[in-house]
């Protein structure tokens, strides 16, 4: 139990070390120092800035999941599903700079570790997407499309949007009025 809740100290010290400085100029002393514990004891559970890197994203993924799942599980409609996703994750992507920056970080490319990461978040976002889509379908509240290209489109579409709206966006009202915009968009285009 220790050992576990050691490791998380770490993660969790480290996920604000990398927001701060960033992959390339954190160092594991850095890292040692926010978490307070000697760096051997990060080589304990780490073998390199690499891997808790790796941890360090993992966790906010499945922070990110956990919060989507439990507000999917909130209601049966999947027009309102689909709406909450797309808010959640593109809200959680301004709080969650570390999981953002692995996935969109052109530096972080020549690592194969972060190759992984984004192949299984795509794989996930793409199933998840599926699912509330398949939903929607059966219930009769979106129209019978290709399942799989319908899912590419909605998260090429997010992707599309996150650097504009990150930018863009001063307060939380603001930003959410952005995200309800590009979902009514998508649910029933521009045309009047």
């Amino acid at each position: 139990m220790t050992n576990n809740r050691s490791k998380r100290q770490i993660i969790e010290a480290a996920a604000l070390t990398f927001d701060k400085y960033g992959f390339k100029k954190t160092t594991m002393d850095d890292i040692a120092y926010a978490a307070g514990k000697g760096k051997s004891s990060l080589y304990y559970y780490f073998k390199n800035k690499e891997e808790v890197f790796e941890a360090v994203v993992g966790h906010e993924a499945e922070h990110l999941k956990r919060e989507i799942y439990e507000a999917l599980n909130k209601t049966d409609h999947s027009v309102e599903k689909l709406r909450k996703y797309i808010l959640i994750r593109m809200r959680r992507f301004v709080q969650r700079g570390n999981l953002y920056k692995a996935l969109t970080d052109n530096f972080l490319n020549t690592f194969s570790f972060i190759e992984k990461i984004r192949d299984r978040h795509r794989e996930w976002e793409l199933e998840t997407l599926g699912n509330i889509l398949r939903s929607g379908i059966e219930q009769k509240e979106f129209k019978p499309v290709d399942v799989q290209f319908m899912s590419n489109a909605v998260l090429t579409a997010m992707i599309g949007f996150e650097m504009p709206l990150l930018k863009n966006a001063e307060t939380e009202t603001e930003f959410d009025q952005k995200i309800n915009d590009v979902v009514n968009m998508l649910f029933y285009g521009i045309c009047t």
